[in-house]
Order: C-alpha cells, then structure tokens, then sequence
C-alpha cells in the first residue's frame, strides 16, 4: 500500500505541470510541493526495496527526478546521481504518467 500512495504522489507531482489545470488538483499539488524532495527520497528508497517489480523500477525512477538535489549532495555517488537524474530529466512526464498509472493500479 506504502508503494502504491508513493507512486501516486510521485506520479501527481511528475505531472504537475499536466494536472494543475485541473480545479482540485492545483490545490492539492500547490500543497505537496514543498514535500517533493522528501517524497522523491522516500520513493528511490521504496522503489530499491521492492526493485523486482514494475511499480519498485518505476519509483526509483521518479525517486532520480524528484530527489535530484538531495541526491547531489550524497558522497562519492551524487555527481552519478545528478547526472541520472538529468539524463531522465526530457522523460518526466512520461515516468509520471506511468508511476501515477502503477500506483493507481497497484492500489486496487
């Protein structure tokens, strides 16, 4: 269940741009924005716990571009990370959109 919400908020906040034109999910995605390092974190850490599923790869990737600048900061592998994490960067909203998909169906 943790992975399922952790890719909907990851998969919403991939996708803000998208889905802010919406009338209740601007709100709700004006108010996980300050969360999203902390969110991106928590889902690469989920995601290399639960790594031999669709849903645990499709968090590690969302965890890469959500937690970029936490993840820079890490020693001897956040130079590693930053680049990851722009290499994916042209691809976010397609990462979005399929961890937002996953989680919702992991969910039911």
């Amino acid at each position: 269940m943790l992975r399922a919400l952790l890719g909907i908020l990851a998969g919403m906040l991939l996708l803000a741009d998208s889905l802010g034109r919406f009338r209740g999910l601007d709100a709700m995605i004006r108010a996980l924005k300050p969360y999203e390092t902390a969110i991106g974190v928590t889902a690469l850490i989920v995601g290399i716990f639960s790594f031999f599923s669709t849903l645990g790869i499709a968090l590690i990737l969302a965890g890469l571009l959500l937690g970029a600048n936490a993840l820079a900061s890490v020693p001897q592998v956040g130079d590693n990370l930053g680049t990851a994490s722009r290499a994916l960067a042209p691809f976010s909203v397609l990462i979005g959109a399929a961890v937002l998909i996953l989680g919702i169906l992991h969910l039911l």
